[in-house]
């Protein structure tokens, strides 16, 4: 599993009620920033929306939503739940996030399951491909919470190569593993 800083979601995010994750930009500009690329106009003169379904991946590298407690969720209403969601959003033509769809989520997470450590550690499956979501820029996640807790850390990032081994049939013609 390979891990890159500015995929990184959540770093130890206090999740008590409903909240969101940092933002992931795909141009790597931060909301409310213009990309730093050529050609940013189009032949009509309007401003590009510049974005990247990530759920697309490359073939072999579909990325994954991995994640972690590393400080158990503690409920002060009897049967209190996480949800996360993976939502997308485009660019809504003044740098920002547009309106975020959700393109996938976990079922509800109760405190039994939301324990620190090694059994505390999850993947989310293969981020899906936007469906067709023009041009998705921004990523988070989104922590839903029903009832309330009074603890709980999440860590969370989105990886390529996840820690299940691809299988050999998986490569091209002519590559031996």
């Amino acid at each position: 599993m390979q891990f890159d800083a500015l995929l990184n979601l959540s770093t130890a995010q206090a999740v008590t009620v409903t909240a969101a994750s940092s933002v992931y930009d795909v141009t790597g500009a931060g909301s409310g920033n213009a990309p730093n690329m050529i050609g940013g106009l189009s032949s009509t003169g309007a401003t590009l929306v510049i974005g990247d379904d990530i759920g697309a991946g490359d073939g072999f590298a579909i990325p994954e939503i991995f994640w972690n407690v590393p400080t158990a969720f503690t409920g002060t209403v009897n049967g209190s739940t996480l949800t996360i969601q993976l939502q997308a959003a485009p660019d809504n033509g003044s740098y920002s996030p547009g309106t975020y769809v959700t393109l996938l989520q976990t079922e509800p997470f109760s405190t039994t399951i939301l324990t620190a450590g090694a059994s505390g550690q999850f993947q989310i499956p293969p981020v899906p491909p936007g469906f067709g979501l023009a041009a998705p820029r921004f990523y988070r996640l989104n922590y839903s919470v029903s009832g309330s807790f009074t603890t709980g850390l999440i860590t969370a990032n989105i990886v390529i190569n996840p820690s299940q081994p691809t299988k050999l049939q998986n490569y091209p013609s002519n590559y031996t593993a």
